[in-house]
């Protein structure tokens, strides 16, 4: 039995050993998207790769969506729509995936710096002669203890740990996903996107041997203003 150029084994295989089944599904697929347009149905596709998480399907027809017409933004909003059934950690696999292609409509996409709303900027991030910072208050805290804060090319994340404040870079070293949004046990902050875990107080993963994440001494005045050591 040969393979037919261009076409998946598993395919070529059915439709030798089961022609009328496949024959019958490859023309429900035909009719199920006969009413759109190449631009339409290519972007659904992408949002299926995404599901079934198909590296080489999701390339494959994030270039075709775009050589009907599709944006970046339409692709990024189909990567997106992909979420409820494939959740956080396929879309944002999907999302490296479209990046590593190195398609200009994606890479024009990107801003050098984008403060969130939600970020607290450091005053003037001015540091004294030993090398100590102005982050924040302690009013600048979420009610559940947590604060993310730009300074420069820095980002970091500080946590309220029974009363004690520590600071650590807000970017898992793994996928650089954001640190403050994971889930605190005790000392230990847990990756939204991969679940890897990392102490606030050690940096030190418990689970990843010799992975860390960079933490920072930190200084709480009687007024409640927070220094870091840079």
């Amino acid at each position: 039995m040969g393979k037919s150029k261009g076409k998946s084994r598993g395919l070529a295989f059915l439709q030798e050993v089961r022609p009328q089944a496949i024959s019958h599904l490859l023309k429900f697929f035909g009719e199920s998207a006969r009413h759109l347009d190449p631009r339409t149905r290519f972007l659904i596709s992408t949002v299926t790769k995404v599901i079934n998480f198909s590296e080489r399907g999701l390339q494959q027809y994030v270039k075709r969506a775009l050589a009907e017409g599709a944006t970046a933004d339409e692709v990024i909003d189909a990567v997106l729509c992909s979420y409820p059934c494939a959740g956080l950690t396929k879309v944002v696999d999907a999302i490296d995936v479209i990046l590593d292609m190195g398609l200009p409509q994606f890479e024009s996409l990107v801003e050098e710096e984008i403060v969130d709303d939600g970020q607290t900027a450091a005053p003037a991030a001015k540091r004294d002669e030993d090398g100590w910072v102005e982050i924040a208050t302690r009013e600048d805290f979420s009610e559940d203890g947590r604060l993310d804060v730009r300074i420069g090319d820095r980002w970091l994340a500080a946590f309220d740990v029974a009363g004690e404040v520590r600071v650590i870079d807000n970017a898992c070293p793994h996928k650089g996903s954001p640190l403050i949004g994971g889930q605190l046990c005790g000392d230990v902050i847990v990756c939204p996107l991969h679940r890897w875990k990392f102490n606030v107080r050690t940096g030190m993963s418990p689970d990843q041997p010799g992975v860390k994440v960079g933490t920072y001494d930190v200084h709480v005045e009687d007024d409640g203003r927070i220094r870091v050591k840079l």
